[in-house]
């Protein structure tokens, strides 16, 4: 009875933690209703580490059977109706299977690690039988070793804790050097034909640098290379004396080299380069300690390298993989910690001995009952929902992959087994097979759980995406061995990429459309998105307005403000509105914005969203504001002539004049000027627009600008002549690029302009001055002047000085603005500077010749 009472005792404490857990579970049920397991898995870790395997096997069954009966529905009763429910209850006995292996396999560890330390002591004891000198050799060998070891160990380290090649190599050469005070420690890499170069050097300060020499032994070739191919190691006491070829000689005399060690370093099967140390001074007695140490040091290179290779492939494990080297580096520092304690207790060995065989027996004992744990786990594996396949870490063979397994690969029953893991792990140019075993080695370096989505290949080469879960355990015949985890997502991968798709065709039509495409909250109010036209046309940041959504209202015109927050308001109600405001910039200039929304619901209807688009209009309302005036000013210069037109032919209508020849021919003469003056008010006004509109095309060509003047002058001579006003024109040679036509027209206007308001027997003056880049005109008048204020008014379109004027001077109030769009038209300005009482001077410039420009 007192011998089954400690199996009894470790079943005792499984049944009452799984009960204790449902208490907690059916107790805290409101407050963990979505992980109903938590509390089962910590019973399962305190039975399992207690009492063994075989207890945390009891309460994974009790508690999968507590969770199906009291917590998952129908409750109290066996069984379950809901796919849902036997996917939660599934993933629950995964995880509480893997825990259970997890914290078995940390109890087997302990154990190893006490039996280690038993070892450790036995060795400590037949040290103590040995003589003073003995035990101070035997101290300094172990002390040597040790420091081997430490630099193996801290090589070891910085692989697993760095990526950084160059700095791994280049520590580890300068502690190599350091450790075997030698003058020179190199790492040399092959290229094809066997020549290299070095890429990592410590070398004293009076020996000569390698770095970064480019190499090539003229006596190296194929056959003095297969040997290191095969593990070859070569130690050169003196180069003279080693009966190397003479050639050969030369070369590492050339390098200052007087003996060398020279180990390979290999990447699988291939010879990646060599590490070497040099003595340059004198000859050197390599020891066999030190052979050892170069040689265990070149393996750790290789698996730098490796590392290195396949840091691209393996970056989805990048977090895990940190993760677990800081807990090797935890359990490292615990193991030494431990090694350290039971070193100190050295005199205690007597103690240590007698515990030997119950220690052996205990591990014998481990050992059964984890032969018994794998066949029940084999059992369950076949039996499950997910895809599980064993893989040896030595070779990556699969010693068993379970029915849903060969299913999901499309395999026939133990068709995998024997089979490398590349046969489904999709082999191709740039993946080898030697690279998927170094993937499998450096999992069971990483010594913990993975998980990552990879694609794998059917039998018939069909890919397919599959989420892993990968871990490492210890095997009874095969070692360590990598248990892989698989779930086909292929159709989850597919909605995800058709998502992406989606959302990039989404984000590229809102990011290059001129309008602002927006969204928000209607919970929140906060914004989800606005595209980058909000900064183009708001000219504010858009992470200003994700973070305070009072920036919004706050760019709005004062006088729209409060319109706007309550149409917002009332236009939503019924799902979507349509609104016009000002906006000011932050530099002050104001923007016309049409700003358009629809709600977004759920499927209770409820407006969940507000999505809109927000265009810049302003130049849309500039030109309906330049429309109305053109058409309020068109309309009253086109009825005053029409109405007279109309009134002139009433009267001789009537037949009042029909006896007044005089009055008559007076109205016939009101309705031909009036005509007259309707049909240049067409004219102008049809000129105006072709010129603003780019249908009037100016065929430019070199002029020469005098006689442009002559032939503006000769047009407008007559009417001249009619006040005695005389035309002072000041020669020049100068040449311009314009439209002649297009020249004179606007000349002929200036000229028309400086006659209608010069009083009669003054003189107009014409000049031409030639400047750096264009040539300027001016036309000078005495007339009456132009008021300050109306000197840019007057180039408007109906603009005069004085209203009146149309009906005394005539003329329509385009000239001016038929004046501007031309010399626009030729890149030119136009401007006028006037005195009251004085006269006018109007101005404008045309761009020289392009040959003169050159």
């Amino acid at each position: 009875m007192m011998r089954n009472y400690p199996q009894l005792l470790n079943y005792g404490v499984a049944i009452g933690s799984t009960a204790i857990a449902l208490l907690l579970s059916l107790w805290l049920e409101p407050l963990i209703s979505r992980t109903i397991g938590a509390f089962f898995y910590i019973a399962i870790i305190v039975s399992t580490w207690y009492g063994g395997f075989r207890p945390g096997i009891v309460t994974v069954v009790l508690s999968t059977l507590a969770i199906d009966y009291f917590l998952i529905p129908p409750r109290y009763q066996p069984g379950i109706n809901q796919p849902e429910d036997v996917l939660r209850l599934g993933l629950f006995l995964l995880v509480a299977l893997i825990i259970n292996l997890v914290t078995g396999n940390l109890q087997y560890s302990r154990q190893k690690i006490q039996q280690l330390n038993q070892q450790l002591s036995q060795e400590n004891a037949e040290q103590l039988r040995m003589t003073l000198d003995d035990r101070k050799q035997a101290q300094e060998t172990l002390q040597q070793q040790f420091e081997q070891q430490r630099l193996v160990m801290e090589m070891t380290q910085r692989i697993r804790r760095s990526l950084n090649l160059q700095d791994i190599l280049q520590t580890t050469v300068d502690e190599v050097r350091q450790f075997l005070e030698c003058d020179r420690v190199t790492i040399f890499q092959f290229y094809p034909g066997w020549g290299g170069t070095i890429v990592i050097e410590s070398v004293a300060p009076e020996w000569m640098a390698l770095l970064p020499l480019q190499i090539h032994d003229p006596c190296i070739g194929e056959e003095n290379v297969e040997p290191f191919k095969q593990g070859l190691v070569t130690a050169k006491t003196d180069i003279y004396t080693a009966g190397i070829s003479p050639c050969h000689v030369q070369f590492l005399e050339s390098l200052q080299v007087r003996a060398n060690l020279v180990v390979p370093i290999s990447l699988g099967d291939e010879l990646w380069g060599l590490m070497a140390a040099h003595q340059c001074a004198a000859p050197r007695e390599w020891q066999s300690s030190e052979i050892a140490l170069l040689r265990q040091l070149g393996a750790q290179v290789s698996i730098a390298i490796q590392q290195a290779d396949l840091f691209k492939q393996l970056q989805i494990e990048l977090t895990e993989r940190k993760q677990a080297e800081i807990d090797l580096q935890q359990l490292n520092a615990e193991l030494e910690q431990r090694v350290q304690e039971r070193t100190a207790q050295l005199t205690e060995t007597n103690d240590r001995l007698r515990k030997t065989v119950i220690e052996q027996q205990q591990t014998q004992l481990t050992l059964l009952e984890q032969a018994q744990m794998l066949e029940l786990q084999a059992v369950i594996t076949r039996n499950m929902g997910e895809g599980i396949c064993l893989v040896r870490i030595d070779n990556a063979v699969i010693i068993y992959a379970n029915p849903k397994f060969e299913q999901m690969f499309g395999y026939d029953s133990n068709e995998l087994n024997g089979q490398h893991v590349s046969i489904v792990s999709g082999v191709t140019k740039s993946v080898t097979t030697e690279d998927v075993n170094q993937a499998t080695l450096s999992a069971v370096l990483q010594n913990t759980e993975a998980n990552y989505e990879v694609q794998n290949f059917k039998k018939d080469g069909t890919p397919f995406w599959c989420s892993v879960t990968t871990s490492v355990f210890r095997h009874p015949d095969y070692g360590d061995v990598l248990v892989a985890v698989h779930q086909d997502i292929t159709e989850r991968k597919g909605i995800q990429e058709a998502l992406r798709e989606s959302e990039e065709k989404f984000r590229q039509l809102a990011e290059n459309i001129q309008a602002v495409f927006w969204m928000t909250d209607n919970q929140s109010q906060q914004v989800l998105y606005v595209s980058n036209a909000y900064q183009t046309i708001w000219q504010r940041n858009c992470e200003d307005l994700y973070h305070n959504y009072s920036n919004w209202l706050d760019a709005i015109h004062p006088e729209d403000r409060q319109r706007v927050e309550t149409e917002v308001i009332e236009q939503l109600k019924p799902g979507q509105y349509d609104k016009k405001y000002r906006i000011i910039r932050p530099d002050g200039s104001i923007r016309w914005i049409r700003d358009r929304a629809f709600a977004i619901k759920n499927e209770l209807g409820e407006v969940v969203r507000i999505a809109g688009i927000a265009e810049d209009i302003t130049e849309l309302e500039q030109v309906n504001l330049m429309k109305s005036e053109f058409i309020g000013i068109v309309s009253h210069e086109l009825r005053t002539p029409l109405t007279a037109i109309r009134a002139a032919l009433g009267l001789l209508q009537t037949g009042i004049y029909d006896k007044k020849p005089d009055k008559f021919k007076r109205m016939i003469e009101i309705a031909a000027i009036d005509s007259d003056r309707l049909v240049r008010l067409v004219n102008d006004i049809l000129d105006l627009e072709r010129l603003e509109s780019d249908r009037a095309v100016l065929e430019k060509a070199t002029c020469n600008a005098a006689d442009l003047i002559q032939q503006a002058v000769a047009g407008v001579q007559a009417i001249a002549n009619q006040q005695n006003i005389t035309f002072k024109i000041h020669p020049s040679n100068a040449q311009v690029w314009a439209a002649a036509d297009a020249i004179v027209q606007t000349l002929t206007n200036l000229l028309g302009n400086a006659i209608k308001f010069s009083p009669a027997d003054s003189t107009i003056t014409l000049s031409v001055q030639q400047q750096t880049d264009r040539v300027l005109f001016q036309i000078a008048d005495q007339g009456r002047g132009i008021p300050a204020d109306k000197l840019e008014a007057i180039f408007g379109r109906f603009q005069q000085v004085d209203a009146s004027d149309s009906r005394t001077k005539g003329g329509t109030g385009l000239g001016l603005a038929i004046c501007r769009s031309i010399i626009d038209r030729h890149g030119g300005q136009i401007w006028a500077e006037s005195t009251l009482s004085v006269g006018s001077t109007f101005f404008f410039t045309l761009p020289l010749p392009p040959e003169e420009i050159t």
